[in-house]
């Protein structure tokens, strides 16, 4: 994970950012070791100090803009060694450029953030300070966009990979033949869109909407509205995911899991960010504007799961998720739900500001 420290993209200096943070890094830490990446200084001393009391986190100062490692982390591959039986492990590092912000830049388009070339260079540093071999992917990308069964198929969406922000030089064909060279995938699942409040800055992460639970099963965004947008596009991709099968041939078993009902930004909300936040390059906040709010936006640790919780009006939802999300994973997992509104507020969730690595680090 990465701390969160900027009032400019986080309101009231960071700070309730940084509460749900530390709650959601100390209950993945119950089912497995933790590392949160700090910017040095104020930002590594608030972390050490709101962790002090995780045994299982580390925190680990790295120089870094914002918290969101999943999009900016590297994704992890593995073979295994024919000559020595053991697991060979080594990293993707993408050419992270925060949700197409060079192109944005000149398309007159808003930006998450004016800078983000910390974040790139983390993204390397992970992978080379645990001696990991580096292979640089020629290719506009966030973790977030793209979502592997582990065994050959991978899913994402159109709204996000085929943004005109992004990798337009390469095509829809060429954006595949990156993704299965560096991958070593066989299929790719297109999805039409992704969730409804996401369709700004990031563009549509499928790591919002649709998930794999393990091979042959996802977890899908779900509304029973017709009068949400949402419904349209659950269905679309409920379409897609019926009529297809995964790199193995095998039919997928689809999983409804509802969203929370519409949540938008408040008016204290909105407003508590850094003055000036907007002229200085970062992505305006506005009140009224519905959030990407969904519970797929989980973590899956060893033997556990991290689901996001809303409160309020989506209380009864939150439960409902937990209930679903529970029976999809079955008993070797235990489910838990931590508040993060706060996350959400930024366009992401749980599975956005964490990135998993293999224990063969």
């Amino acid at each position: 994970m990465g701390w969160p420290y900027d009032g400019n993209l986080w309101r009231d200096n960071a700070k309730p950012a940084q509460l749900q943070y530390a709650a959601i890094a100390k209950a993945i830490s119950e089912f497995e070791p933790l590392t949160m990446f700090a910017h040095p200084g104020e930002p590594a001393e608030v972390a050490r100090e709101m962790l002090k009391d995780a045994p299982n986190v580390t925190v680990v100062e790295l120089e870094i803009e914002d918290g969101w490692t999943r999009d900016w982390g590297p994704s992890c591959v593995a073979k295994d060694d024919s000559a020595t039986g053991k697991r060979v492990v080594a990293g993707v590092h993408w050419d992270y450029d925060c949700y197409g912000g060079l192109l944005k830049k000149k398309l007159g388009l808003p930006t998450m953030m004016p800078s983000w070339e910390k974040d790139y260079n983390a993204g390397r540093a992970l992978l080379e300070m645990n001696g990991l071999e580096v292979f640089e992917a020629p290719i506009h990308l966030e973790g977030g966009s793209i979502h592997s069964d582990g065994q050959g198929t991978l899913m994402c969406t159109e709204e996000c990979l085929l943004h005109a922000s992004r990798n337009p030089h390469l095509g829809k064909e060429g954006i595949e033949k990156v993704l299965k060279d560096y991958l070593g995938l066989e299929k790719i699942i297109w999805f039409w869109r992704g969730i409804m409040g996401d369709d700004g800055v990031v563009n549509g992460h499928v790591d919002n909407f649709c998930c794999f639970v393990r091979p042959g099963v996802v977890l899908l965004a779900w509304t029973d509205d017709k009068d949400d947008p949402q419904y349209e596009v659950s269905m679309d991709a409920y379409e897609r995911l019926s009529n297809t099968t995964d790199a193995k041939g095998r039919k997928l078993e689809i999983i409804k899991l509802p969203r929370p009902p519409p949540l938008f930004r408040t008016f204290k909300e909105a407003n508590g960010l850094a003055e000036g936040y907007i002229e200085k390059g970062y992505v305006p906040r506005i009140a009224g504007e519905r959030l990407p709010s969904t519970y797929i936006n989980h973590y899956c640790a060893n033997g556990g799961v991290v689901v996001p919780q809303f409160g309020g009006v989506a209380a009864e939802a939150d439960k409902r998720a937990l209930e679903i999300i529970q029976e999809a994973y079955g008993p070797d997992y235990k489910v838990v739900g931590v508040s993060s509104r706060e996350v959400v507020l930024n366009a992401g969730n749980i599975h956005c500001i964490t990135q998993q690595h293999p224990a063969a680090w």
